[in-house]
């Protein structure tokens, strides 16, 4: 059987120092954790995966960070959790009131998070929606619980980074991405050898046509890439083979 996948927590603190500390004591407790400093990085990768908590520090940018997490409520019901500054009453309340689930102060401590983070968990597990688990398109389809990519019933081989810009395209089948979301998405394109969205895009395009598959991923001028349609098609072009 495989191996359940690990829960996704999105954390934007602006100190280097705590985000690490936080991060770690995270990862302890079984998250794959995606750690940026600003809100403007949070907008674009929120949607990009799912995710099961979200923390966001008020920090020097309070109002900034209060409309972060409106905007996320407005999107999900994904628990957010408010990092705030010991004393801080009014940061409290008004985390509260933009749509935060709960908050923890600073400093830290362990035990404090550990059990927030816990609460929040098993309360955003009892209201959350099934994930869907098999993806499709055309005579592709993507099986999120194996790990499996299949061509008309065939398993075909994907490394861990085709796998994962195939599965951000179909799970949003009528999205642009552009080029640096993509990058976020899938960490593991910045090392590629040839460092080239592009490139990268047509050889899992051209591999996909060899097994027996569709043009599968359109890019749409000065813009980004999404799921090939054909109902778009007056926007887009495929990449060359």
């Amino acid at each position: 059987m495989p191996e359940e996948p690990q829960p996704n927590a999105l954390l934007v603190e602006d100190d280097s120092t705590d985000r690490m500390e936080v991060k770690i004591q995270l990862e302890v407790m079984g998250f794959t954790v995606f750690d940026i400093s600003s809100a403007q990085e949070a907008r674009e990768i929120f949607p990009i995966r799912d995710y099961s908590l979200v923390l966001i520090h008020l920090g020097h940018a309070p109002l900034e960070a209060l409309e972060l997490c409106r905007q996320i409520r407005a999107q999900s019901t994904v628990p957010i959790l408010a990092l705030t500054q010991r004393g801080e009453v009014l940061d409290e309340e008004l985390a509260l009131g933009a749509g935060a689930d709960d908050y923890v102060t600073k400093p830290i401590e362990q035990r404090i998070l550990t059990s927030r983070v816990t609460q929040q968990i098993k309360r955003g597990e009892s209201q959350r929606a099934p994930r869907k688990t098999l993806l499709t398109w055309e005579n592709l389809s993507l099986d999120l619980a194996e790990h499996l990519f299949r061509i008309g019933g065939k398993e075909i081989l994907l490394t861990n980074s085709e796998y994962r810009f195939l599965q951000l395209l179909m799970e949003n089948p009528q999205r642009v991405f552009p080029k640096e979301q993509v990058l976020i998405a899938v960490a593991s394109l910045r090392q590629s050898a040839n460092g080239s969205v592009e490139s990268y895009a047509q050889q899992l395009r051209a591999k996909i046509k060899r097994n027996g598959g569709p043009d599968v991923i359109d890019v749409v001028r000065s813009v980004g890439f999404r799921l090939a349609s054909q109902e778009l098609s007056d926007v887009s072009e495929s990449l060359p083979a």
